[in-house]
């Protein structure tokens, strides 16, 4: 039974950011399938420079990539990105300290798995038979302190340091991501999301998963999820990839 996929990604910079730190990537690539969303931050336009190099390390990685295991080819790729961002950190100062995270994932037709990584807060859900779970544990501060029982989910959504991450790609020449140890197999009606902190941190699971329960337009409801970050204040730049898997119909 094969398994198509299609993706779409947006971006908005929400309504208090003067611009748009957060870039994303809808890739098909020789691998697979991949699908990008990188929030940088620096200020004065440092954090759009490491989200855009992000990008363009992964794309230029993966076209010239040899045959390899998937998460070792998204490991590669991190760590590539992140000698990107971090060189033209070190040789020029406006971008010192710029940095960004990233969450990636590559689909693999043959397999009908996905594989996935992140480092930071950007986020990958699953959205299947009505119930979305996050797939992706954020490396931020407060994670931490839900992870070590000190701090409950509920405290963690007002914590005075809930956006504080403790990994980032850039910020020093050896990154910290996360691969994930086994793939997401994918079955028909699976949708991905893939996203930055702008849409989690302003929109409920309960409300995505809404959201992701119409019947509409895979676009359409990326357009939705945007909206409903907005319409809750859009503090932040909110970005979506969202990625939808169907049985391929037969033809005679």
């Amino acid at each position: 039974m094969p398994i198509s996929c299609n993706a779409v990604a947006l971006s908005d910079p929400g309504r208090v950011r003067p611009n748009n730190e957060d870039r994303v990537a809808n890739i098909p690539t020789s691998h697979g399938y991949l699908w990008m969303v990188c929030d940088g931050m620096g200020g004065h336009a440092a954090g759009e420079k490491a989200a855009e190099l992000a990008v363009q390390a992964t794309v230029d990685f993966f076209s010239r990539a040899p045959a390899l295991p998937p998460p070792t080819l998204l490991e590669k790729a991190l760590f590539e990105a992140n000698e990107a961002i971090y060189k033209m950190a070190q040789l020029h100062p406006q971008y010192r300290r710029m940095g960004t995270t990233c969450v990636m994932a590559l689909y693999r037709p043959e397999e009908q798995a996905v594989y996935y990584a992140h480092v930071g807060d950007s986020r990958l859900y699953l959205y299947r038979g009505g119930q979305l779970e996050q797939k992706t544990l954020d490396h931020s501060y407060v994670q931490f302190l839900i992870s070590q029982g000190m701090l409950t989910p509920e405290e963690a959504e007002f914590h005075p340091r809930r956006n504080v991450i403790l990994r980032a790609l850039g910020l020093s020449s050896r990154p910290e991501p996360e691969v994930a140890p086994a793939p997401l197999s994918i079955e028909p009606g699976d949708i991905l999301l893939l996203c930055s902190d702008g849409l989690n941190s302003m929109v409920s699971p309960t409300e995505m998963a809404q959201i992701l329960a119409l019947t509409v337009a895979l676009r359409e409801k990326a357009q939705k999820l945007i909206q409903a970050a907005n319409a809750a204040g859009g503090l932040d730049n909110i970005s979506v990839v969202l990625v939808e898997f169907v049985e391929e119909k037969k033809t005679s």
